[in-house]
């Protein structure tokens, strides 16, 4: 892979990234108001799941840098 494929692959990553959350969070708040504890829920799962990608992904990257 070269380094601009790679640098073109991890801006898609960024913004897709950053895309779902908003996405979620745009349809919780425009969600009736019985529909937001459920979508409230929903987003909390996301972004436990998100944040727990993220911390692999460094974990990964410390341990290739390590190894």
């Amino acid at each position: 892979m070269t380094t601009n494929n790679l640098i073109v692959w991890l801006m898609g990553e960024v913004l897709i990234a950053i895309g779902v959350p908003l996405f979620y969070l745009a349809r919780y708040l425009s969600a009736p108001e019985d529909k937001k504890k459920q979508n409230a829920r929903d987003l909390k799962v996301i972004a436990i799941v998100w944040m727990a990608v993220g911390v692999l992904i460094y974990l990964a990257v410390a341990i290739f840098k390590l190894g």
